[in-house]
């Protein structure tokens, strides 16, 4: 892995700082978080701010399968709030709050992470309900192969602009771009964390697939100035 050596390093330096610092209250690290945040994880979420405001008049709702602890959920609503305060887009959250479970073998050497990013769906529900985002944030729980279709089913005219897929896996992924491709508005995106990416070989092999399905549909991306996300297909 390209950045490999440089995570260690700075995984281990800041493992130190934090037993030297000892304990802190949680909002006192919160509003000051520019001084925890790493160059690697801000580059991340300034990419992900790019990618929505490119959406922003772009038709349709915002989806991510694979919330995770909902850092990113979180971030993209908050977005909403500031740039189209006014405007109907929701966001969907997909997850099992399970973390890593349904492999195949695309997939690989990554059923080596089985249960890694299981969620606390009580945790983010807190959240939501602290900052008012009842409205604007819809969860649906459970494997994302089963939950999407009956969505899709429940609500012929549901659409989207923006779809972030970090499920990491085959089936999911293959699921997510096959269910949404004819949901996804001209204009909209597919925004992928873990493309191209070794350990995860899965959600790349999906893709492969779909583009060869749909040939002209999409133009790819490359996300600049981020490690992740690391590919956006545009819908033409």
């Amino acid at each position: 892995m390209k950045f490999a050596k440089e995570d260690a390093t700075y995984l281990s330096e800041r493992k130190a700082l934090s037993q030297e610092l000892g304990p802190r209250e949680l909002w006192s690290v919160i509003d000051h978080w520019p001084l925890y945040c790493g160059v690697a994880n801000l580059s991340r979420f300034i990419a992900i701010s790019d990618l929505l405001r490119s959406v922003l008049n772009v038709p349709g709702h915002i989806a991510e399968f694979g919330s995770w602890r909902g850092g990113n959920l979180m971030f993209m609503t908050k977005l909403l709030q500031i740039f189209d305060p006014m405007g109907q887009k929701v966001v969907h959250s997909f997850d099992s709050f399970e973390g890593l479970t349904q492999f195949s073998a695309q997939d690989a050497d990554a059923t080596a992470q089985r249960g890694r990013y299981a969620g606390n769906l009580a945790e983010l529900e807190a959240f939501i309900a602290l900052y008012r985002l009842q409205d604007t944030i819809t969860i649906h729980k459970g494997y994302i192969e089963n939950t999407l279709p009956e969505l899709l089913n429940r609500d012929q005219g549901l659409s989207f602009s923006m779809v972030y897929c970090d499920t990491d896996l085959y089936e999911s992924t293959k699921a997510i771009l096959d269910g949404l491709h004819d949901r996804l508005c001209s204009g909209g995106i597919f925004v992928f964390d873990e493309w191209n990416y070794q350990s995860y070989p899965g959600e790349t092999v999906a893709v492969r697939e779909f583009l060869n399905a749909h040939p002209q549909a999409y133009t790819m991306e490359h996300v600049a100035r981020a490690r992740q996300p690391s590919l956006v297909l545009r819908k033409r």
